[in-house]
């Protein structure tokens, strides 16, 4: 379990899944504050043609909602670690399916005052893996500012 964010931070806790027989996949994130608390939680279906893309995508979401709701600090942990040093080193240079990814996450988090890349293995993302694995079996997208009933042991142990 790692620590919660600062005081005035936000911190999301994001993960991808693809299926590379059928194509289904997912993406997922959770939102936290200072308290730990879960404020937000997602699971979002995307077109895309790989794991790592539905990672991509998870993080573009994420500061998307950092965005919309006028968040200013922010830390964003994944445990897609390629991606996070790649990001977390400045190169936003992705390939012929990524590159506008890339240049929207780039953007986004140019918009902030402070967005952090941190690599998180997975046992300290599992609500957020739950989620996108949620996604990729049902097909389906959907947002709650409270978590379901199903989530909330997971929510409770993830920080």
């Amino acid at each position: 379990m790692d620590a919660p964010p600062s005081f005035g931070w936000i911190k999301f806790n994001t993960n991808g899944a693809f299926d590379d027989f059928s194509g289904a996949n997912g993406a997922g994130y959770v939102m936290r504050d200072f308290s730990r608390k879960a404020t937000f939680c997602a699971y979002i279906v995307f077109e895309v043609h790989s794991a790592e893309e539905a990672e991509e995508r998870a993080i573009w979401a994420v500061l998307k909602k950092a965005l919309d709701q006028q968040f200013t600090h922010i830390i964003i942990e994944s445990d897609a670690k390629s991606l996070i040093n790649q990001f977390s080193a400045g190169n936003f240079e992705g390939n012929s399916h990524t590159d506008a990814i890339f240049k929207d996450i780039q953007l986004f988090s140019s918009k902030l005052v402070t967005c952090i890349f941190s690599f998180q293995p997975r046992y300290c993302n599992s609500v957020a893996h739950e989620l996108a694995l949620w996604a990729k079996q049902n097909n389906y997208t959907m947002y709650w500012y409270t978590p379901p009933i199903w989530l909330l042991p997971i929510v409770e142990e993830d920080h």
